[in-house]
């Protein structure tokens, strides 16, 4: 499938995790809510993993990275979000996250030795500037109860950031969907700890109907289908592209907000959601020159 299908589809399948972590986090712990997430996800991979040929031939330094990249999807990213998110808004949050392609162009740079390009830099500019409209329209909250939030939401934006990074080198490799089944394996294996200690006086026939199936959404749609959609696309465009492609999930969470909620669109969303486009593109216009000179 074109990578850049595949992207647009995940936009569309991540954009609500900002909307629906808040509301998860105020009814469970963090702790708690990561720990239901791995035995979901876990149990889905495992059981995938049984009934699948993938093999697991990590050795040395892959399987060094691969148990970072374990590390930095769970107990880090995964953890860290759902306890920022407690304490912020989601919409600080998407402001954060929109963040993590200037991240990923600079680590890309540093540990893949790709190219920072003029039109990578201009396009990721832009995309950023153009959520910031759209989130700025919205009226972020800004106070002092919000920066513990914030700092826990934008340590898991330098661990999200550091694994698409790190992550490439492991599924050109060894495959996209090998490297994110074991990577996120190995995570929960280590913050399985955490999650078994934080259980305990915890009661989880507490959680409703409604709020099962917000994680439920978390477990399947952000941390299966997301991740291996994600590193799918980054295992056939550059790491610093596929990150600029995070700046339309807001832009798509409005949208959706729109149609089904019914929630007014303004000019200043407009004009945001048009540059964040654009920006996205720009940063693409390098790789198409180049494929359009190998097959011309």
């Amino acid at each position: 499938m074109n990578p850049y299908v595949i992207l647009i589809i995940q936009i569309f399948f991540s954009s609500g995790t900002y909307i629906i972590a808040n509301a998860a986090t105020q009814s469970i712990p963090a702790a708690n809510l990561t720990f239901i997430r791995i035995l979901i996800s876990g149990s889905i991979y495992l059981l995938y993993l049984r009934y699948s040929k993938l093999e697991f031939r990590y050795k040395g330094r892959d399987l060094a990275l691969l148990l970072l990249l374990g590390f930095l999807s769970v107990p880090v990213n995964q953890f860290s979000f759902l306890y920022g998110v407690r304490y912020t808004t989601a919409t600080s949050a998407a402001i954060l996250y929109s963040t993590s392609p200037v991240i990923v162009l600079l680590l890309s740079g540093i540990y893949l030795k790709e190219r920072i390009t003029l039109p990578k830099i201009i396009g990721t500019i832009l995309a950023f500037a153009g959520v910031l409209v759209i989130v700025l329209d919205k009226g972020p909250r800004i106070g002092i109860s919000d920066m513990k939030g914030d700092f826990f939401v934008f340590i898991a934006v330098l661990a999200w950031s550091h694994y698409i990074v790190l992550g490439r080198k492991v599924i050109l490799k060894y495959g996209a969907l090998n490297s994110t089944i074991f990577a996120a394996l190995a995570g929960s294996a280590m913050f399985l700890p955490i999650g078994l200690w934080s259980s305990v006086g915890y009661s989880y026939s507490s959680i409703s109907g409604s709020l099962w199936l917000e994680v439920i959404y978390l477990s399947i749609i952000t941390s299966i289908v997301g991740y291996i959609l994600w590193y799918s696309a980054l295992s056939k465009i550059e790491a610093s592209k596929v990150a600029v492609f995070a700046n339309g999930q807001p832009v798509v969470t409005a949208i959706l907000g729109y149609i089904f909620l019914k929630q007014g669109i303004s000019l200043a969303f407009t004009v945001g959601a048009v540059t964040t486009i654009a920006g996205v593109l720009i940063t693409q216009l390098r790789q198409k020159s180049k494929v359009q000179g190998a097959t011309s």
